[in-house]
This record gives structure tokens, sequence and C-alpha cells, in this order.
């Protein structure tokens, strides 16, 4: 009896449900999606080592974040159950006054609950196995690899640890019901229930200084941000958060009230229709859950930034892997030694050369290498300050924070012939220098503008005795194999003036020598990790056999203490992109849909409570499409509300982040975080839509008695 009254139940209460049955279905169908994409990623076509590992720390990261979700998730049934149970209280009170006990109205509530949730659990496997069908595919875009052999495939692990979660999430949420039911009174039950409006601070002027002081604590945060960049370690960092919180829970505490004030002033607009009662009803919604306002505007704020971050770090690692990695591969070797280090004897006694040392430790290194060229990086008393004076206005060129570091900074030198050595192998011209000038190459973003200024013959420096003044025109060629574009503000001199600089001890701080293999990437990649384990000592259980090249020798100063391949680099960028678009994805969408989920269960729970007050307009002579009117009004300020200036902090972030991270390397993201927001408006649209229509059922169903009578 108590399984068909719950099922009568939950028919009945189909509209009740329909948010939560939309949220908690949508969260789990992106849990399991995520959680799948290991095992979607066996469907991809011959993944290399690197593009493995990172398939196996995303699995991680998810794993991670998913504890994270099922508590998101936890709190949102428990706070939709709470919803249903208080619009329903007169049923349960009902039930009570019918002789029967608290305890079978609990288990009827359990099995509406489980009848509920195995409803969601069901639809949000489908739809996350859908999901998840199209993501293997997203993967293998984002991997740059092919699926030639796809096949349906539905991951039991995925599905398994999903429906474990949730039965935890449905257990916390039942107890929580059963111990509400039971401590409820009767009379609390059975007695009408009306939210009650704050009255809140009623001076005009206190008002106008709380509204007004949290624009300006939001503005000076803005301005910290600006001014002081992102960065956690700086204590200015944590201040503009602090402002950022304050202002915008003052924001809302003060905003609803003061607009109240200031619309009654203007009484021609403020008495038109029921513009009143529609403005009243939002102030008192606003000042009742400012507190709940305020942090619905803080996870939107985290879902926008999340997501727009992860687009614009999709398009940096996408944008110039080809550009950094036109080499086969690059081995670096640092020059740097510790006192009695053998591995400073064995510099001298190759002279320096690290393909000869290899080609004498290696048999076949000769083989595998078609061509090789050895770029020494020489360094001498002299800073980048040197050059920047010299040029006008530099400051105007780039970030202030970045030229600071700049000017602070070593300036590097390359001899002539290392340089065009290194530069015929990708194909670039020739760099032919007078014998008192020298050349400025950089591929370093952020220092672009700078290199070209450089490039003027009036600026001029002295090096180890000699006099020289710029070549027109700077290069922008890659020295050595790298993730991004990476060579910054590389001084190019003449043979001559770098062996004066060689006459000091120190004056190699580290060298790079780029191959260009005899064979393709992939074999020679594989030849060049077995030579490496010969000609060097191996790391601990590596073996001569293997196809990887980290973890494969053990690292020394000199003559290798890393090595980077195309192919590493290309397959880690890819492998990163993944990680990062999959989880800023999963965490945006997760918080997204929990801000709105909070935001339509406010927006139903207010509806039910104000019930009489439709009514009274109702029989005030009101029409319904009016009431339905002024019910949108209210969703649509309620919804916009935080996330307009959650917008407005996004942008703020965003825009800081681009200056220091984004436009220094070279990207643009602007067009895939408008494709991120656009996304986010319009799951949050369908929230705002679907919260209407089924505040809009409630109070019409209401109505339809009066009508009647």
């Amino acid at each position: 009896m108590l399984a068909r009254l719950a099922l009568r139940n939950v028919r009945r209460a189909g509209r009740d449900y329909a948010i939560y049955f939309i949220t908690v279905a949508l969260g789990i169908a992106m849990f399991y999606a995520f959680n799948a994409v290991r095992g979607q990623a066996a469907l991809l076509d011959a993944l290399s080592a690197d593009a493995a590992r990172m398939v196996e720390l995303l699995d991680m990261f998810v794993k991670l974040f998913s504890v994270v979700v099922a508590c998101v998730l936890g709190f949102l049934v428990v706070y939709a159950n709470r919803f249903l149970i208080r619009r329903r209280r007169r049923e349960f009170g009902t039930y009570l006054l019918l002789g029967m006990s608290a305890g079978r109205v609990s288990r009827v509530l359990l099995i509406e609950t489980a009848l509920v949730g195995l409803a969601s659990l069901a639809a949000g496997l489908v739809l996350g196995i859908a999901i998840s069908q199209g993501l293997s595919f997203a993967t293998a875009a984002l991997m740059g690899t092919t699926m030639t052999r796809y096949r349906f495939v539905v991951s039991t692990d995925a599905i398994a640890f999903t429906t474990v979660c949730l039965l935890a999430i449905f257990a916390v949420s039942s107890l929580v019901d059963v111990i509400y039911i039971r401590r409820c009174r009767l009379v609390d039950l059975c007695s009408p229930h009306q939210a009650s409006e704050r009255a809140g601070i009623r001076h005009v002027g206190v008002r106008a200084a709380a509204f007004v002081a949290s624009l300006a604590l939001l503005a000076c945060a803005y301005w910290q941000l600006k001014v002081n960049g992102l960065q956690e370690a700086d204590p200015h960092f944590w201040a503009a958060t602090a402002l950022m919180l304050v202002g915008t829970f003052l924001f809302f505490w003060s905003a609803a009230g003061f607009a109240v004030l200031v619309l009654s002033r203007s009484r021609s607009a403020y008495l038109r229709g029921i513009r009143a009662f529609t403005v009243r009803q939002l102030s008192s919604k606003i000042n009742t859950a400012f507190a709940s306002m305020g942090v619905v505007c803080v996870m939107l704020f985290f879902a926008l930034t999340t997501a727009s971050v992860g687009m614009g770090l999709l398009e940096l690692f996408s944008g110039n892997i080809r550009e950094a990695t036109r080499y086969d591969a690059t081995l670096t070797a640092s020059c740097s030694f510790a006192e009695g280090d053998p591995a400073q004897g064995e510099l001298e006694a190759a002279r320096g050369d690290i393909a000869a040392y290899l080609s004498g430790r290696a048999a076949g290194f000769g083989d595998l290498v078609r061509a090789s060229a050895q770029v020494d990086y020489l360094a001498c008393d002299l800073t980048y300050q040197t050059l920047t004076d010299q040029v006008r206005d530099a400051s105007r060129l780039m970030d202030a924070s970045v030229l600071d570091r700049v000017k602070r900074s070593q300036v590097w030198f390359v001899s002539q012939s290392q340089y065009n050595a290194s530069v015929a192998l990708i194909g670039e011209k020739s760099l032919d220098l007078a014998p008192d000038e020298f050349a400025v190459d950089n591929t370093f973003a952020s220092t672009n503008a700078l290199a070209d200024a450089l490039a003027d013959p009036a600026v001029r420096i002295s090096v180890a005795g000699h006099d020289l003044h710029a070549a027109r025109g700077a290069r922008h060629v890659s020295l050595d194999t790298s993730a991004i574009p990476d060579t910054p503000l590389v001084v190019v001199i003449g043979d001559d003036v770098a062996a004066g600089i060689r006459l000091r001890g120190d004056a190699v701080a580290s060298s790079h020598l780029n191959l260009a293999y005899a064979s393709d990437r992939e074999a020679g990649d594989r030849r060049l990790a077995q030579l490496l384990s010969q000609a060097l000592p191996l790391a601990d259980g590596a073996t001569p056999a293997s196809d990887a090249i980290e973890d494969q020798f053990e690292p020394a100063p000199w003559p290798v203490t890393s090595a980077a391949t195309a192919n590493q680099m290309r397959d880690q960028a890819t492998g990163l992109r993944m990680v990062i678009v999959y989880v800023a994805l999963y965490i945006g969408f997760i918080m997204l849909v929990a801000t709105a989920a909070v935001l339509a269960i406010q927006q139903l729970s207010e509806t039910s409570d104000s019930l009489e007050r439709y009514r009274r307009l109702f029989d005030l002579g009101c029409e319904p499409r009016t009431i339905a009117r002024s019910l949108r009004t209210q969703t649509v300020i309620y919804f916009c509300a935080p996330l307009v200036l959650a917008a407005c902090h996004t942008a703020c972030a965003v825009l800081v982040l681009s200056g220091s991270l984004f436009e220094p390397l070279g990207t643009n993201p602007s067009g895939l975080i408008a494709i991120a927001a656009g996304s986010i408006a319009g799951v949050y649209a369908l929230y705002l839509v679907a919260t209407y229509q089924l505040s809009r059922g409630i109070v019409l169903a209401s109505l339809r008695p009066r009508r009647s009578e």
C-alpha cells in the first residue's frame, strides 16, 4: 500500500519534482561521461607513452574532483528535498491526522525518493553514455590522433562508481528527510506558512551609502587585480579577493532595498499596473536571501572563470606547438658544475662537443642523426637594462612587471656560426652580420615588440671589448624544441666577439644540441632513447630496450641534462590541453548546474510561500496574464542579478589573466572564451525558463478554485 501511495504521489507531484529530476539527471550524466573518458580513450589509434600518461593523469584528476562533485550533488539533493517537503507539509500533516504514524510517513517519503532517484539514475546514465560517445571523438581531436575502429563502449567501472556515489548521496538525503519528518510537530505541518519580508534598513541615506560602498569596494578590488595581477603569493591578491567578497555580499544586501526606495520616488512609474507588487516581491526575496545570492554569485564566478580559462589554455596549447617543435629533438646540457664534478672533466675532454661525445659512446648515433647543430648560450656581466634603456618608451611595449624582470636578467649571447647552423636544420635563412653588428632573435610573444624595437642601428652595446650596434630587423626563429616558443631576446654576435666571451671559464651557461633524424620521428625517438641509454648511465629501473626518453638516463650537468623530442612535446601539449579542458568543463558545468538549481529551488519555494498574495491580487481583479508577467519579471531579475555581477568579476579576472599569461605567450583566446560563455548562458537560460514555467504553473493552479467560485 505504501508503495502504491508513493508512486501515486510521484505521478501527481511530477511538476514539483521537475527541477530536482533535471538537476540530478544532468549531474549523473556528467559524472558518468567524464569518469568514462579513460575507457573511451582505449578506442584511440596508437597512443604514445606520453599520451597514455596524460590519459592516466586526466583519470586521476577526474576521480579527485568527482569527490567534490558528489558533495555538491549531495547538497543539491538535500536542498531540493527540503523544498519538496515544505511544499507538501499539509499533505504529510493530513497523513498524520488520518492516523498514519510518523514512521510510515517517513517510509512513504523514502520510497518516493528511491523512485525519483532510480528514474534520475536511469535517465542520467542513458544521457551520460550518449555524451561519452561524443567525448571519445573530442578526446581524439584534442590528442591529435584518430579513431578508425569506433565501437559503442559502455564503461562498467564508471557505471559502478556513479551508482555507488548516487546511493551514498540518497542515503544521506533520506536520513535527513526522515529526521526532519520525525521532528516536525503536527501543528507546524498543518498550519499555513508565509515567508516574512525582512524589514532591513529603511533609511535611504544608509541604503545609498551601503550600495555606493559596495560599488567602491568592487572597483577597488578590480583595480588591485589590474595593477598587481593574479599572484597568490602577493598580499594584494588576497586583499583584492577579500574586497570582492565583501563588496559582493554588501551589493546584494543593499541593492534591493535601495532600488525600492529609488523607484518609489517616481510614483508614475512605481504605481503603474502591479509594478509596486513586483518590486516589493523582489525586495522581500533578495533581502531574505542576500547571503545565498552572494554565494551563488561567487560560485557562478568560479564556473565562468574556470570554463573561460580552460578555453584560453586550449588555445595556448594548440596555437604555437608547430613553431616550437620544428627540430626533431633537442638535448640540453647545463654547464654549471659543483666542485669536483667529473662531468666538468668530460666536457673539457670533449671540448664541449655533445655530438662528438655521444658518437664516441653510442655506436649508431651518426646513423640516427642526419644533421645536428649545437647552440651554446654565453653570458657576461651585461643585463638587458643596457639595451632597454636605449629604447624610447619601452614601458609602452610590454607589461611593466615583465619589463622589470627583463631588465634584471643577464643577456644571452649566441655565436653567428652556431646560430646559422641551427636555423639551417629547419630551412631558415642564415644570418650575415658585419663585424660591428649584433642581431636579436626572439620567439617569446611578450617580448616581440621589444625585440623589434631593439633591432635598430641606434641601439649599441660593448661586449668583450667590441663596440656593436644592432642590425636592422629582428629574427623570430626557435633555437630548441619545447612545448611553446620560448627563445627570449637572444643576442647573436660574430664569432670573434663570442671567442672573446669564451675566454672566461664560466661563459657557457648551457648548451642545446638540435637534431634532425635520418628516419621518421617515431623511429628516431625510439632509437634515440636506446642510444642515450648506451651512452649515459641508466636511471633506476630503465632498460636499454625502452622506447621512452624520460627516466631513461641519469641526468647530469653535461653532456645531457634533459631531452625533448618534437613528438614528446606535441603529445604533452595535447595531453595537457585535454586535461585542462576536461577538468575545466567538468568543474564549470557542475558549479553552473548547482547555482542554477539553487536559484530555481529558491524561486519555486518563494512562489509557493507567496500563493496567498497572488490569490489576493486575483480577487482584486488582476488578470492571470498580468500576474504571470510579474512572475516572469521576478524570475528574470532574480536569475540575472547574480549572473551579471559574476560576469563582471569574470571579465576582470580574464582580462588580467590575458595580460599576464595569454598575450605574453602570443595567444588570443577571446573566440573560445566567447563560445564557453555562450554555452554557460544557454544552460543557465534553460533553468531560467524551466523555473518560470514551473512557478507559473504553481500560481495558476492555485487560482483555478477561485475562478470556479
